[in-house]
């Protein structure tokens, strides 16, 4: 069996997850959260501060929000909109 080479001057990407990507998260950090939500960092802190995300809880010397915690506050603040309804919800979820 012979070994195929990669052609020179060639980049291979690609965008799709990985199933370590997909797996569902118990807690996420600010980043994270931020990325999940598609808010900066300091956004996610400033509705932390003001009450309209969850507040975050200290593991170690770390700053942590409790996945299923954010879900369900979303879920409630929908608006009377249908919450299985939202991508970000649906990909958190794996759907």
């Amino acid at each position: 069996m012979s070994k195929i080479q990669p052609m020179q001057g060639v980049t291979l990407t690609t965008t799709a997850q990985t199933p370590a990507d997909a797996r569902l998260v118990a807690y996420v950090g600010t980043r994270r959260l931020a990325q999940l939500l598609d808010f900066s960092e300091t956004t996610v802190r400033d509705l932390a501060r003001r009450g309209e995300i969850p507040k975050p809880i200290r593991i170690g010397g770390s700053m942590r929000w409790k996945w299923s915690d954010v879900e369900a506050f979303i879920e409630r603040g929908s608006s009377g909109a249908d919450a299985s309804e939202d991508p970000i919800l649906k990909a958190s979820r794996g759907s």
